[in-house]
């Protein structure tokens, strides 16, 4: 395992930062309502709203909303940018 915090959505597997299931159901929802155009402060009350908890059982924030988000816009576009080679 690598040290610091293991990003909300994922969790370690032998070794190997994988997709947890059960939190990842959660990233694709937060993409979902953001992609639709909510804010993250209306994300994280809806989802407090919903009693959907982080993985330490706290309230939503929009700056963790916000945290995921980015990190998800980013993976993505990594992704993408490995597929989809530039051709200059």
């Amino acid at each position: 395992m690598k040290p610091g915090v293991i990003p909300y959505g994922y969790a370690y597997l032998e070794g190997k930062l994988v997709i947890a299931p059960n939190e990842y159901k959660t990233v694709l929802s937060i993409l979902k309502e953001w992609k639709s155009g909510k804010s993250f402060k209306a994300i994280a009350h809806l989802l407090n709203a919903k009693k959907v908890g982080t993985r330490l059982d706290k309230t939503w924030v929009g700056s963790t909303i916000a945290a995921i988000v980015r990190r998800e816009i980013k993976n993505e576009q990594s992704t993408n940018s490995k597929e989809k080679p530039c051709l200059n």
